[in-house]
């Protein structure tokens, strides 16, 4: 089992989408049966969601750069100082804030699918 499964809590497993990144690891049977069982249609695989399309890739075009202003905010010096920015910076994300990435999301998929996956960004 993902080690992160048993994290999520009911709701998360209920509700949550899983992005497929297309990884060896994570595209054998025993994962993806795995991964259909928890998320069933919730899944976004690299069939349908390219992993590194930086316009609808949550990590891409909201949480990297917000995540790396606040953390090199303080210029941690040590590996140990830059990895409790990151775990502080985590913890502190409100959840308001991740409700309108994901508004924004659905919003950036129904642009990406209504122009063929073309460009799409001067919509938005």
């Amino acid at each position: 089992m993902y080690p992160f499964i048993v994290q999520l809590k009911e709701d998360e497993i209920d509700k949550a989408y899983f992005q497929q990144d297309g990884a060896t690891a994570h595209t054998v049977r025993m994962s993806m049966t795995l991964l259909d069982d928890m998320f069933a249609d919730r899944i976004t695989s690299k069939t349908i969601w390219p992993p590194r399309s930086s316009d609808i890739s949550l990590p891409d075009f909201f949480f990297r750069g917000v995540t790396k202003n606040s953390v090199y905010s303080n210029s941690p010096h040590t590996i140990d100082d830059l990895r409790m920015a990151i775990t502080e910076h985590i913890r502190n994300v409100d959840r308001a804030i991740l409700n309108t990435v994901f508004e924004n999301t659905v919003q950036r998929v129904n642009k990406c699918l209504e122009t063929g996956g073309g460009h799409f960004e001067h919509y938005l």
